[in-house]
């Protein structure tokens, strides 16, 4: 296994709040401890994760404190932030967004570190891994993690 791993926003969430994969999803989380497995993201991971938190919000799932709270647990998990500066990265996630017919550039970001770093990309995403599985068969979709443990 590669010593690192992409991870997106959506994933992220389930490590810390209450939902239908996060035993899941800590199992793996635990896995990555274990063997020392790096996760890393774009750096539009912190803005992301501020907008699902505000999302179950909007939807009164939790409060503002508790966002807060959650915000500040998700970000002291670890995972590195990439601040790519080329052009050519950006273009990428176009190129990807388009190929895939996806409806933004945020999810194909997190496709294209994974390519640059030659490595799988988690989320907890099923419709970014339904377009996506086929042609890209590294991204993984949290549902399908197996573990020993759990």
């Amino acid at each position: 296994m590669k010593n690192i791993v992409v991870v997106d926003a959506n994933l992220a969430i389930t490590w810390v709040v209450n939902e239908a994969d996060s035993g899941i999803a800590l199992a793996l989380l635990n896995e990555w401890n274990i063997n020392g497995i790096i996760m890393a993201a774009p750096s539009l991971f912190t803005y992301e994760v501020t907008n699902v938190l505000y999302q179950h919000m909007r939807k009164g799932k939790i409060n503002l404190d508790q966002a807060k709270k959650v915000l500040s647990e998700v970000l002291s998990i670890g995972v590195e932030l990439d601040f790519p500066e080329k052009l050519t990265f950006n273009s990428r996630a176009f190129e990807l967004a388009h190929r895939f017919d996806l409806l933004a550039t945020y999810d194909p970001h997190y496709l294209a570190l994974a390519e640059r770093e030659n490595c799988e990309f988690w989320t907890a995403d099923a419709r970014l891994w339904t377009a996506v599985k086929e042609e890209l068969p590294g991204v993984r979709l949290l549902a399908d993690y197996h573990s020993t443990e759990f």
